[in-house]
């Protein structure tokens, strides 16, 4: 029988998916339901970011580049239409600011939710810190996903983080780690996750979403790094993922 795909436009999660089975619980008893079965996934991917578009442009203005220095922010069914095989959710907290922080990592594999990690608890740390402590094992993680062939992307919510690696860093180190006005803050840091950056740019994407916008990996990294904070996890621990991963979502959150 010949692979099919099935775009949901409105359900209990929207998206491409490959099985019925799978599409079928995004559906069934939902009031609204749309949703269609296509012979490729280019002619899925088309028909949901056309059929998403609409309510994307409503719901919130279409994100912009400003003179090449900002960085686009991708909407819920943007990143459930990305086609990569492993997505990376990161997130950090820290409370109060600087205070106590933590890091969070949700990692889905074909679409469902495979792997929480929480940790590197710092009792004097930084929001910007726990950021970018979580885009690194993101990457650590990506590196791992590459060498077995498989594709990624990573997302994040904090713009500080993304452009410190992606971007601020190419031109901090053609100046010799320096720039005009002041030091570079956590530069110790960004220098190592900047190093392994730029070895793996080519295969991975770094991409910005926002948070507590109810796009679920973000909410599961936010609860793991607030989970961090609560049990001072000074190592990077696995979650081990209840069936019903609602439970993880009433947790505290950042």
């Amino acid at each position: 029988m010949a692979r099919k795909f099935y775009v949901v436009w409105e359900g209990r999660q929207k998206g491409i998916f490959t099985d019925w089975d799978t599409c079928l619980q995004q559906i069934d008893k939902f009031a609204g339901a749309r949703y269609k079965s296509f012979k490729t996934r280019a002619e899925a991917e088309a028909a949901f970011l056309a059929g998403s578009q609409a309510a994307i442009n409503k719901a919130r203005p279409a994100p912009r580049k400003s003179s090449g220095k900002g960085i686009k922010t991708y909407a819920a069914a943007e990143v459930d239409a990305l086609d990569v095989q492993t997505k990376i959710f990161t997130d950090g907290g820290c409370e109060p600011n600087p205070g106590r922080a933590g890091s969070g990592l949700a990692v889905y594999r074909d679409g469902r939710i495979d792997e929480l990690w929480y940790g590197l608890y710092n009792p004097h740390g930084t929001n910007n810190t726990a950021e970018l402590n979580a885009l690194h094992e993101a990457l650590l993680l990506a590196e791992k996903e590459l060498a077995r062939k498989t594709t990624v992307a990573i997302f994040c919510d904090s713009k500080y983080a993304i452009q410190s690696v992606t971007q601020w860093a190419v031109k901090w180190e053609q100046k010799g780690w320096r720039k005009p006005g002041g030091e570079i803050k956590n530069l110790a840091l960004i220098q190592q996750i900047y190093a392994l950056y730029m070895k793996l740019r080519k295969s991975v994407q770094v991409l910005h979403v926002n948070g507590h916008v109810g796009i679920e990996g973000n909410e599961l990294a936010d609860r793991m790094s607030i989970h961090c904070i609560d049990t001072r996890e000074a190592k990077f621990a696995r979650f081990e993922i209840p069936e019903d991963i609602k439970t993880v979502l009433v947790l505290r959150k950042g």
